[in-house]
């Protein structure tokens, strides 16, 4: 539809130039309207980088947040294994830790927290004994184990508190990563 336009033009008749204060018509071609195909193409473009950046932050946010839980909750699990150690009563094989503690174990945690990706326990690694022994060695049955290690699988491999080695049960649990983190007594 022609679009009208208010103006103050001339307009000539003939050989006479008078002056036409109606309404102005002016003939657009119906193709000009919208956008190109190239404009589109190139905001569509535009907006496909952006979420693709967007997607990757934020997996990579997720990550160094479940990160972060896995390592305030071994220093939780810590500070009641310290209290255990106190009254000797660390476990003495090496074992996933349990996610509901038996009654003796509630006095200093009342629930093992979990892996936030995968739901399970944190592992548990004790090292000596008292008597110097280590402490998965059920020949001596004597004592009780004074150091341990606690650990847990990352899966951000940047992580700048990352082990040095690598763990076969983080690359199966995380994809391929291989990272884990490594808590010791004081």
């Amino acid at each position: 539809m022609p679009k009208l336009v208010n103006s103050s033009q001339f307009i000539v008749h003939g050989n006479a130039a008078t002056v036409n204060r109606e309404p102005l018509t002016v003939n657009r071609r119906p193709w000009r309207r919208g956008f190109t195909l190239i404009e589109l193409l190139v905001v569509i473009t535009i907006i496909g980088i952006l979420a693709a950046i967007a997607i990757v932050s934020y997996g990579g946010t997720q990550e160094r947040a479940r990160d972060s839980r896995r390592k305030s909750d071994l220093d939780a699990i810590k500070k009641a294994l310290e209290l255990a150690r106190g009254e000797g009563q660390l476990k003495d094989t090496n074992t996933t830790l349990p996610l509901s503690p038996s009654p003796p174990a509630q006095v200093y945690i009342k629930s093992v927290p979990k892996d936030p990706k995968t739901n399970k326990g944190y592992y548990y690694y004790p090292s000596i004994n008292n008597n110097g022994d280590p402490c998965d060695n059920q020949a001596t049955g004597l004592g009780y184990c004074i150091t341990y290690q606690l650990v847990t699988c990352l899966e951000n491999s940047k992580d700048p508190q990352k082990d040095s080695l690598v763990m076969t049960q983080c690359m199966v649990a995380y994809g391929g990563t291989g990272m884990s983190y490594t808590i010791t007594p004081n």
